[in-house]
């Protein structure tokens, strides 16, 4: 499968196992076990094994949480949801596999890694973990209610006006990148379905092929029956591995290509929190020159009262645009670096992905080789002399 990965020496190692349906008064759920094994010593991991009971809105709670935190960070995509068959044996597993997937990546990436939220999320109890999801938001800040209404109201009118930055046409061209490769690979996936899905197809032709023949030669009382039952039994042969072929395409191709497309969707929305982190600096720096106005407008007027509000009305917005500021700065830094870490590894990813398509061609035409070319002996032993 692709994956993110790390280059640091990995600090936990997390699997999913045993899905078990569990009923909450009305609504049903799935929840999964959570196991963790502390391989270097780490103050956010202070045991050496852990496992907790989780569902899937935990995961979308970390995930808010890992987003929210780090911002700029490629946080590793959830399998989306389904309100279809969602507690059939098929659709379990697979979220299993892909939740556990998650995990893997999120572990491995040497920020994400260190979030106190994951922490919680692989150890805290129930009662623990409750509380820990009922406490605000990482990167929330309690501000008035009126400045919290202006600053939202200028971030609307102020979305097409923003600070321009030297990391401006950078941005642009990664944008255009990740557009351009997201419409690449979905075209890439529309056809592996369409091949993924004719495999199923000549497996079902296969086999009603050679039921067809078994049924002939059972009409055939001669040699020359046998001899077309045998290609019966060998079509039906090559059903079965065709079937086999077609799974094993969707599982070590198509799936990872899917997979690739949510992770290139993560990529955006790092990308996102980019733009939304340079819209609350832009928005600062115009709260800061609208007080410095106000100041100016009570200086002029002579009124030590409104003069000494306005400065403290203009010390407070300093403060929050030298923080935006450095949020900024700081998810600034955090997308560029996780952009280029996903440019270094897409093409070994990639490369290794098609290889192993290419592999499993050989492999499966190598066999149904195999099986014609058995037959082929069997058929030119078998005496037609007086057929008829």
């Amino acid at each position: 499968p692709i994956v993110l990965t790390e280059t640091t020496m990995a600090i936990i190692q997390v699997s999913v196992t045993a899905p078990q349906q569990q009923s909450e008064g009305m609504n049903k759920f799935t929840s999964y076990k959570v196991n963790t094994t502390v391989l270097s010593p780490h103050s956010n991991y202070p045991f050496q094994s852990a496992s907790v009971i989780r569902r899937y809105s935990d995961f979308v709670w970390l995930t808010q949480q890992l987003t929210m935190g780090y911002p700029g960070a490629i946080v590793p995509p959830l399998p989306e949801k389904q309100a279809v068959s969602r507690f059939s044996p098929e659709f379990v597993e697979s979220r299993r596999r892909s939740l556990s997937k998650f995990l893997s990546r999120v572990s491995s990436h040497s920020e994400l890694v260190e979030s106190s939220s994951l922490a919680s999320f692989l150890s805290a109890d129930d009662v623990a973990f409750t509380v820990r999801k009922s406490q605000p938001q990482a990167g929330e800040v309690k501000s008035s209610t009126s400045v919290m209404k202006w600053f939202n109201e200028t971030k609307t009118s102020l979305s097409k006006d923003l600070i321009k930055t030297e990391d401006d046409e950078k941005f642009k061209e990664i944008q255009n990148y990740v557009e351009t490769l997201e419409n690449q690979m979905k075209t890439v996936v529309k056809h592996t379905q369409s091949l993924v899905k004719k495999g199923k197809e000549t497996a079902t032709g296969l086999f009603e092929f050679g039921l067809a023949f078994t049924l002939l030669g059972q009409s055939e009382a001669s040699s020359l029956g046998s001899a077309l039952t045998l290609v019966g039994h060998t079509a039906d042969s090559l059903s079965v591995l065709s079937a086999e072929q077609a799974e094993m395409e969707n599982e070590k191709f198509e799936n990872p290509m899917i997979d690739y497309i949510r992770i290139i969707g993560s990529v955006k929305e790092a990308l996102g929190e980019r733009k939304k982190k340079l819209v609350s600096y832009s928005t600062s720096v115009q709260e800061l020159s609208a007080r410095k106005s106000t100041l100016e407008k009570a200086q002029s007027g002579g009124q030590p009262e409104k003069v000494a509000q306005a400065e403290e009305s203009v010390g407070r917005a300093e403060g929050r645009m030298k923080e935006e500021e450095r949020i900024f700065n700081e998810t600034n830094e955090r997308c560029l670096r996780e952009v280029e870490r996903f440019k270094s590894e897409k093409a070994a990813d990639m490369k290794k992905t098609v290889l192993d398509y290419i592999n499993l061609q050989i492999e499966f035409n190598k066999r149904m080789e195999e099986t014609w070319t058995k037959l082929v002996p069997k058929l030119e032993g078998v005496s037609v002399e007086g057929v008829g």
